[in-house]
């Protein structure tokens, strides 16, 4: 009857179940199945070697050899040289190993840097009304940036109808008195938020009540009389409204369609 020799893992100590035949007669090298440490098992002693029926039947290491023990090739095994085989064999693995977690880590930090940066952007679209008004500096980038997503985005839902350009920003307007006579100033900057320069468009200024009802309205051209609006830029309108209704509760603009 073939006899096995009963194996323990020196990292582990998982024990393991192997032919006596595979350690005759230098012994070899033997890798763990479970946590692929290497060891040199010598040649056993025949005395001590239990036949391969005994070991399954033996109670109380019948859940611990049912585990399989890699068998080295021969030529790994040497009397001789055993221990710097043994050694050479770790330090490969050891290496392996280190090139597998530098790997992993460096294409970790990629993917946590192309979520920051996607999280960033996007909060950069969501708050950009606050942003351009707390970095004034930034917002001809964010207004070129918005747009860019606005027509990306409408270009994948496979819309087909046109976007106006154009967006307000700074919208100021005030009640003066001069010699009993009232009037309202209105001012605001519009932007050419697309990729190329466009026509200056006529603004369209609406005094209304609390229902929203127009109590007065009027059409308005560039403060500079500019034709063009370059792209990523801004323009200034603004209107001097003389004899405000009394009951004006807002004003509000938008563009004059042709």
């Amino acid at each position: 009857m073939s006899q096995n020799v009963v194996l323990s893992c020196p990292n582990c100590a998982t024990r393991f179940s192997a032919p006596i035949e595979q350690f005759i007669p230098n012994g070899r090298q033997v890798r763990c199945s479970q946590c692929q440490h290497m060891w040199f098992h010598g040649t056993p002693s025949r005395t001590l070697a239990q036949p391969s029926g005994k070991v399954v039947r033996a109670a109380p290491e019948r859940t611990d050899i049912d585990r399989t023990a890699v068998i080295a090739p021969p030529e790994t095994a040497d009397t001789t040289t055993g221990k710097t085989r043994v050694r050479q064999v770790q330090e490969r693995e050891t290496t392996k190993s280190a090139k597998r977690k530098g790997g992993g880590g460096l294409w970790s930090w990629l993917l946590w840097l192309i979520v920051l940066a996607l999280l960033l952007a996007i909060l950069a679209y969501v708050f950009r009304e606050p942003l351009r008004k707390a970095v004034p500096q930034a917002a001809p980038w964010l207004d070129r940036y918005t747009g860019t997503v606005d027509n990306t985005a409408q270009g994948l839902i496979g819309r087909t109808e046109k976007r106006d350009p154009f967006r307000f920003r700074n919208i100021h307007y005030d009640v003066n008195e001069y010699d009993g006579d009232k009037e309202i100033l209105v001012e605001a900057d519009l932007v050419n938020t697309s990729s190329r320069d466009m026509p200056a468009p006529k603004v369209r200024v609406r005094v209304v009540d609390g229902d929203r009802a127009p109590l007065h309205a009027s059409v308005i051209d560039p403060e500079d009389m500019s034709e063009m609006i370059p792209a990523g830029t801004s323009t200034r309108y603004f209107v001097r409204i003389p004899e405000p209704p009394a009951d004006f509760e807002a004003v509000l603009l938008d563009i004059q369609e042709e």
